[in-house]
């Protein structure tokens, strides 16, 4: 794209091209938020804290407490932390750690992995292994080791990959996402703000605007951040959507963008999950992954295809013997980086590896989640037909 080429310099890797073309501009509030201090002169080893005028904040594993700051909703968390004694005022729903609504008679399925049975919090011990990691490969800095002396692209080797492997601790996910993404490298050698892609996206009325605002209640309705129009999470995902339609007019929108760009927004502040977004379309999948023509992806399900064939053959002959397209069962997995198909604690660490390691761990996962259920897939399915 000769025009995001433009905005990003000292880029390599190719991508898309054309005419710049759309996003509402921030209120005094949501600027606040879009300039959420996102780490310089803090304290790695800093648990980190919000400052908000609401008393109320999360208890540890409980509902909201996965999210960062700046996403609780404060209209569910005064009810939670103080019930009302009307029966009509109570909360229809609970609510996990990360905002999705759980139905009374929802819990973890019997064979379900220990990973969701398991409360989602922090191991401490978990936590001072990575910090003391980061200080260690920072030694030639005097004193406590703060975020904006950190690298802004991590040096890769085998031990952080391990390390990596075995999770990132959520505490650290956003900065860390950052570093390894190579967003926050692209965020610093942006000649352009994530302000003023906002103002300038909000100049122009984009052909892609009135479905960006069809989609925007449809990306994750069973969210509280996603719910409602009011929501906290709307407004900030309809001005990333809208500033990426801008930014790469050949791209335009892509619903798979903004089921990923709104499971970022969980996680990291809204500027950050715009740099995190333009590293996911310009380097971390092929190019024209989300372009009009979906050719980035076609081709690589037509690999995905060949690695089944190669190495799960009994799984491509059911497939054939009952003229099954694997693409229209996986395309929609590629397409949102298994957003929409994974629980949120599996999606995470997916998601660790894919900015790590790139795309190929889209193949990987596919592949390992096919091999898991090779037996049902190839003998179940034949019992129940007969």
């Amino acid at each position: 794209m000769d025009f995001a080429r433009s905005v990003f310099t000292g880029r390599n890797n190719e991508g898309y091209s054309r005419k710049a073309t759309a996003a509402d501009t921030l209120s005094e509030d949501e600027d606040d938020y879009a300039a959420v201090e996102t780490g310089e002169g803090i304290s790695i080893s800093a648990i980190p804290h919000y400052n908000s005028n609401s008393d109320f904040t999360p208890t540890p594993g409980g509902p909201f407490s996965a999210l960062t700051p700046s996403m609780w909703p404060q209209d569910i968390l005064s009810k939670l932390n103080n019930p009302p004694e009307d029966a009509k005022g109570q909360l229809d729903y609970r609510y996990d750690e990360f905002g999705f609504k759980v139905e009374e008679e929802d819990g973890p399925e019997e064979n379900s992995s220990k990973l969701l049975g398991t409360p989602f919090i922090e191991d401490p011990q978990h936590r001072l292994k990575w910090t003391a990691y980061l200080e260690f490969t920072h030694n030639n800095e005097v004193g406590d080791l703060t975020w904006d002396k950190v690298e802004a692209r991590l040096p890769r080797s085998e031990k952080f990959r391990q390390m990596i492997q075995q999770g990132i601790p959520h505490s650290l996910r956003s900065q860390i996402w950052m570093r390894i993404s190579g967003a926050l490298e692209k965020k610093h050698k942006s000649d352009m703000t994530y302000k003023e892609v906002v103002k300038a996206s909000s100049n122009d009325h984009l052909m892609t605007s009135k479905q960006i605002e069809k989609d925007l209640l449809r990306t994750m309705p069973s969210n509280a951040c996603f719910c409602n129009i009011n929501s906290t999470g709307i407004p900030r995902l309809r001005r990333i959507l809208r500033g990426l339609a801008w930014l790469y007019p050949d791209v335009g929108y892509c619903q798979g963008t903004g089921m990923i760009a709104a499971s970022l927004l969980l996680f990291l502040e809204e500027e950050d999950t715009y740099w995190m977004m333009c590293a996911i379309i310009e380097d971390i999948l092929p190019a024209s992954y989300y372009s009009s023509t979906l050719i980035g992806i076609q081709a690589d399900q037509r690999v995905l295809r060949q690695l089944l064939i190669t190495f799960l053959p009994d799984i491509d002959l059911v497939l054939k013997e009952h003229d099954i397209e694997l693409s229209l069962i996986s395309l929609h997995w590629f397409l949102t980086l298994f957003a929409s198909v994974v629980h949120m604690k599996v999606l995470l660490r997916i998601w660790d590896l894919l900015f790590y390691q790139g795309s190929v761990v889209l193949f990987q996962v596919t592949m390992g989640m096919l091999k898991m259920k090779v037996m049902y897939i190839c003998y179940g399915m034949a019992r129940q037909a007969k």
